[in-house]
């Protein structure tokens, strides 16, 4: 079972804020990075981007944190494993609307 993260939830309705807004206003931007903490963040903002019509143009996964972490001790500085429960993925994608490439 997976740890529960508040500021997910909290993400996740400023990016729908965002999109409610654009829609209103009819100002959908034409390139939009966003960075996501969680595949669920993610998930859920490319299905409202996709209704928008935006496709993915660019999607990197990276781990943000280096599997060795510096631990200093009582003899000295030494590099430890990072615990399995740390471990994270960091979400970069840019999005476009199909008249950007036009």
């Amino acid at each position: 079972m997976g740890t529960i993260d508040p500021g997910a939830a909290l993400r996740d309705w400023f990016n729908a804020r965002d999109v409610r807004r654009w829609v209103k206003r009819k100002s959908l931007p034409l390139t939009l990075d966003r960075t996501y903490w969680t595949a669920y963040e993610y998930q859920q903002d490319l299905g409202r981007l996709q209704r928008c019509l935006y496709i993915v143009t660019s999607e990197r996964v990276t781990r943000p944190f280096d599997d060795l972490n510096p631990n200093v001790t009582i003899i000295g500085p030494r590099m430890v494993r990072a615990r399995r429960r740390n471990q994270m993925v960091l979400y970069r994608v840019s999005y476009a609307l199909p008249q950007a490439f036009e």
